[in-house]
């Protein structure tokens, strides 16, 4: 078993699952230990305790309470770093690269500078990279995300009018399929079934599951069905009220059934 807390840090909205000795009140500030560099971070999450099996690899650290003194370094690194914002942005034109500056990010101990573009495309950094070690002069890391990952990092409102799930709860991205928007009879074409970041939405995740065994009890679209009535084409479904829609062979208007009320043709 290990003991673990969420902190917040390197600006990203949604908590981090970071292994802990000590148990930090909730608002607390630490210094978080990553493979290659130290950040400060907040506490956002209590304690508690994971089986060794269900904690992640490579999982960072916290290494303890911080002082007024780190405080102060990670303040006057966030000041570097957007005063640095219009030069990166400025080398980003002189390369006549079409990319997206996400975030500039100094660690605590300034050991190199983590700069972050979004970008859905392959992009030749090389030239960049000449250019901007010679104005940081220090080691440089570059990082592409792509629009999801931007979105995560961004935040925002979802069409439902609550914070993004990807920037608030939602850990690994999850799969997912067109199949899905067609399953809950989303609109490709109309965007809905888009979110922030322009990709599918994520919480078509959540009732996917719902929408195929509500589905499997039902006749196919354009399939021949048995009512009361005689025989009938499927023309529509309705899984929250189980009521089928069908057109009759003989005149158009459409008729709705019970689900029990109809059978599927031999």
């Amino acid at each position: 078993m290990k003991q673990v807390i969420g902190v917040t840090y390197r600006k990203y909205a949604q908590s981090h699952l970071v292994q802990t000795q000590e148990a930090y009140p909730i608002g607390t500030q630490v210094l978080i230990k990553e493979s290659k560099a130290i950040y400060l971070g907040e506490v956002n999450e209590p304690a508690r305790m994971m089986a060794d099996k269900e904690v992640p690899k490579q999982l960072p650290k916290c290494l303890r309470r911080a002082k007024a003194k780190d405080i102060q370094a990670a303040t006057a690194n966030d000041y570097a770093a957007k005063a640095s914002y219009a030069k990166v942005q400025a080398l980003l034109q002189s390369n006549q690269l079409t990319v997206k500056l996400q975030e500039i990010i100094f660690p605590l101990d300034r050991q190199f500078v983590l700069i972050t573009f979004a970008s859905d495309k392959r992009v030749d950094f090389r030239n960049l990279l000449k250019d901007l070690a010679a104005h940081f002069r220090m080691r440089i890391e570059l990082q592409q995300i792509n629009s999801r990952a931007q979105a995560r990092i961004s935040g925002g409102l979802g069409p439902c009018g609550r914070p993004l799930c990807c920037s608030s709860f939602l850990g690994e991205f999850p799969k997912l399929s067109i199949k899905m928007a067609k399953n809950q009879n989303l609109s490709l074409s109309s965007g809905k079934s888009s979110g922030y970041c322009g990709h599918l939405l994520c919480c078509l995740q959540y009732e996917d599951q719902f929408y195929q065994e509500s589905k499997a009890k039902f006749p196919d679209f354009g399939q021949t069905v048995l009512t009361k009535d005689g025989q009938a084409i499927v023309t529509g479904i309705d899984i929250f009220n189980d009521v089928v829609a069908v057109r009759f062979f003989d005149h158009y208007p459409i008729v709705h059934y019970a689900l029990e009320e109809v059978t599927i043709s031999g």
